[in-house]
């Protein structure tokens, strides 16, 4: 089990430097309860980048290509200067899965060139071009370790893999191994993908721990102080990654993303959002075999005591249309979501925007309530929703939940809800992007607080470029009125 702790940002879009602590996680405690994390500022100010962060980082785990998730978050330079590659540390704590005490914190940190630039041969997306992960266990007096690392060259396919000595035993006892590694940084490279979390890097790592298990000696001893370590961290990042770790942002696929609820056929082992083996569109029908039905009627049936708590009389039910046969010659049912109210039923389509964004991320929010390693991003958590129902919704996460929720909202109801140590503003300062207010009290009020800010200041950082209502009302008038010749 993982909780995520903290997430720095340099480079990253806007964002010359930013710091956000994600957890109240200490290492005095276990798991901790809930972990709600809002984040506010005005448009264009970073609040998505943490977001779009958080999606580049669950793209590498799973092993993916980051072509997509991380294009554009290269900060542009002026003129001739060279763009610095953007760079992100997470830092996490691995939990025991039974008695939920920390086992060991860890971080990672990646740096990605813009494409065309640097080691990156071609102008089809950005590449990683650094990785470093580590480890500081708690039992003992540890103190914190590389467990890999590596720094691309400018011009220069073959990496220098640290720590030296722990790889420089795997390479004198097997040096196929070594030839192995280039083929998969050289991989990697080409796939815009992170080597560390490749799936056939991870496969390497397991023949290096299969050949120290079997030859017993002192040859590749790197494997009990290092690469048996890093091996189970990337498994267990990665089944973090695939189980655990969701994202709903408002990128360019966030319609996509939006209209349609992630699925799971193997829901006892991995939980409900985990595997997103198929996606179910909520506004079209859908053809699913018998085992896909059995997974959409389960969550249903999970999904509608909540949903009729949050929209009283609302409920979803499946439309059949009936059999037919699939691509592959197999046996499919052609079904439908859709809202009934009073008896009445109606494609989901038909209902509010507010309703398909409630509808899509429900079961997040339920695995954010019952789940402790439900780690949840949703960029305008807000957007569609009645302030009054999204209040009740943060005020239940907060005082029940046991997972761990990241969001960015306009609407400032929140501010009156969470604890002050659960909320980030960002400034209009890129070298220190995000804060939180001081000289906050409990009994304060922060949405009071917020607004006194934005107008008088009053905080390190100013936390609003300022507008003027005038120059607005000139402007539309310039527009809309122009002076006739």
């Amino acid at each position: 089990m993982i909780r995520l702790t903290s997430l720095e940002l340099r480079n990253f879009k806007n964002i010359r430097e930013g710091n956000i602590v994600l957890s109240s996680w200490s290492t005095k405690r276990s798991l901790p309860g809930s972990d709600i994390i809002g984040i506010y500022g005005q448009n264009g100010s970073g609040k998505t980048s943490v977001i779009q962060a958080l999606a580049v980082l669950k793209n590498i785990f799973y092993g993916g290509d980051i072509s997509r998730s991380a294009a554009d978050c290269v900060s542009k330079k002026f003129g001739d200067e060279k763009a610095e590659d953007a760079r992100i540390c997470v830092k996490g704590v691995k939990f025991d899965e039974d008695s939920q005490s920390a086992v060991y914190e860890f971080s990672y940190t990646v740096a990605i060139a813009e494409a065309g630039s640097r080691i990156a041969e071609t102008d089809e997306g950005p590449v990683i071009t650094a990785e470093e992960i580590t480890i500081k266990k708690f039992s003992g007096k540890e103190s914190r370790r590389t467990l890999m690392a590596y720094n691309g060259g400018d011009d220069s396919w073959d990496y220098e893999i640290r720590p030296k000595t722990a790889w420089k035993n795997i390479f004198a006892a097997n040096e196929k191994i070594r030839t192995e590694l280039v083929v998969e940084q050289r991989l990697a490279l080409k796939n815009h993908s992170s080597l560390i979390f490749s799936n056939d890097f991870f496969t390497l790592l397991w023949k290096v721990c299969q050949q120290d298990d079997a030859s017993g000696g002192d040859a590749t001893r790197g494997k009990t102080d290092n690469i048996g370590q890093l091996y189970e961290l990337i498994a267990s990042i990665k089944i973090f990654a695939i189980s655990d770790f969701a994202i709903v942002d408002t990128t360019r696929y966030a319609i996509s993303i939006m209209n349609h609820l992630k699925m799971s056929t193997h829901e006892g082992e991995y939980g409900v959002f985990a595997d997103a083996s198929f996606d179910v569109n909520l506004l079209e029908p859908n053809d699913l075999n018998p085992r896909q039905l059995d997974a959409l009627n389960s969550t249903l049936k999970k999904m509608n005591p909540v949903l009729t708590a949050l929209v009283p009389g609302l409920s979803l039910s499946l439309y059949r249309f009936g059999q037919s046969l699939g691509d592959d010659g197999k046996p499919v049912e052609r079904v439908q979501i859709t809202c009934v109210r009073d008896g009445i039923a109606l494609p989901l389509r038909c209902e509010s925007e507010g309703i398909k964004k409630l509808v899509s991320i429900l079961m997040l929010l339920i695995d954010v309530y019952a789940k402790p390693s439900a780690c949840v991003a949703v960029d305008e958590l807000d957007s569609g929703i009645f302030e009054f129902l999204l209040g009740e919704l943060l005020q239940v996460l907060k005082e029940h939940g046991r997972g761990q929720l990241i969001f960015t909202a306009h609407n400032l109801r929140p501010l009156e809800i969470l604890d002050k140590g659960s909320l980030y503003f960002t400034t209009t300062n890129p070298d220190n992007r995000y804060i939180k207010f001081r000289g906050s009290r409990e009994k304060n009020n922060l949405r009071n607080q917020y607004l006194r800010a934005i107008n008088l200041g009053g905080q390190p950082e100013t936390v609003y470029e300022p507008t003027n209502s005038f120059d607005i009302d000139g402007a539309f008038y310039d527009v809309g009125f122009p002076e006739e010749d």
